[in-house]
Order: C-alpha cells, then sequence, then structure tokens
C-alpha cells in the first residue's frame, strides 16, 4: 500500500511542474583577440508545457521574474562565468521572446564551445537541429561539429528547440502582457 501511495505522489508531482519550452535559440558570439568575448542569445517562442494553473505561473515566475528582473539570475550566470550586460523580453507576433547579452572571459562558457588553434568550435549531439550558421558543419554517427576559422570575428548559429505549435503547449506571451 504504502508503494501505491508514494508511487501517487510522484505522478501527482510530476504533473504539477512543466517544462518551458522554446521554438529556436540563436548565438551571436562577438570574439576579441585575447579569447574574450560577449555573447547575445535570442530565444524565440517560449511556452510551458504545464498543465495546471498553479504550474504555469510557476513558469512565469521563473522566466518574467527571476529571469529578466532578479539580480540572483545575475549572480547566477557570473557564478558560470557570464557576465550579464543586458536581459530584455518582448511580445512579437503573439510570442514571448528573450535576449540576453553577456560577456564572458574564456570562450568555453559559450556552450563548451572551444578553441583549439586556428579554429574555433561547437560539439553537439548528432540529434541536435542546426538551422543556420556561419561555420562549417561536420557530422559523424556520434556528434555533429560546428567549425569557425579563428579570423571570424562574429560566430553564429541557430538551433531548433521544440515545435512550438503543437497541442498541450501556453505562450508565455499573455502573461507578459499582463505583467507589462
Amino acid at each position: 500500500m504504502k508503494k501505491i501511495i508514494f508511487l501517487i505522489a510522484i505522478i501527482s508531482i510530476t504533473q504539477l511542474t512543466g517544462c518551458i519550452i522554446f521554438n529556436t535559440v540563436s548565438y551571436e558570439v562577438s570574439m576579441n583577440d585575447d579569447g574574450t568575448g560577449t555573447a547575445t542569445v535570442f530565444i524565440e517562442d517560449i511556452n510551458t508545457d504545464a498543465t495546471t494553473p498553479e504550474a504555469i505561473e510557476e513558469e512565469v515566475n521563473s522566466i518574467l521574474l527571476h529571469g529578466l528582473k532578479k539580480q540572483q539570475f545575475i549572480d547566477d550566470m557570473k557564478a558560470e562565468g557570464k557576465y550579464i550586460i543586458s536581459r530584455t523580453v518582448e511580445v512579437k507576433d503573439d510570442k514571448l521572446n528573450a535576449t540576453v547579452k553577456y560577456k564572458f572571459d574564456d570562450v568555453g562558457e559559450v556552450e563548451n564551445m572551444q578553441y583549439e588553434e586556428p579554429y574555433y568550435f561547437l560539439t553537439i549531439l548528432p540529434t541536435d537541429s542546426i538551422i543556420s550558421t556561419n561555420g562549417q558543419i561536420n557530422k559523424t554517427k556520434d556528434y555533429q561539429r560546428i567549425i569557425w576559422d579563428k579570423s571570424i570575428k562574429v560566430l553564429k548559429f541557430k538551433m531548433f528547440g521544440d515545435d512550438t505549435n503543437r497541442e498541450g503547449l501556453t505562450s508565455l506571451a499573455k502573461f507578459y502582457e499582463k505583467e507589462d
């Protein structure tokens, strides 16, 4: 009986929380000669798959309060080597989009990008979807790698997150309009 109650409790808890879902994420990484730089991250069409009003409110608070307004977000990112310059959220075409710009001292702080003379590169899973890049893409059965020559000063790539037009998702755009 205790196992059944425990299982019901686990199922109930997992049903009360959701995940943030976005359509695409783009990076523009501006490199300095000394290996430092800035990264601008564009997240498009932010949604949640939460199913209860409480869980949706938690997601709204996570994005719109913590990510956009709280000092804690800046402190958390600083601990990761990302020094926040700006963070904005906007609604465009009924979709919530976010932009975060930060400085870094090592390109490895940007999605674990690497530098080995004379190339910058990003290695990702073979199942990840690269929409576009100004680098070269090499694919193997084990990974995909985007490679940029060091002469390229702004490294760009855009990746697919998820289909945000599918059933069961709630756009966070309407909540941002209410917050404004």
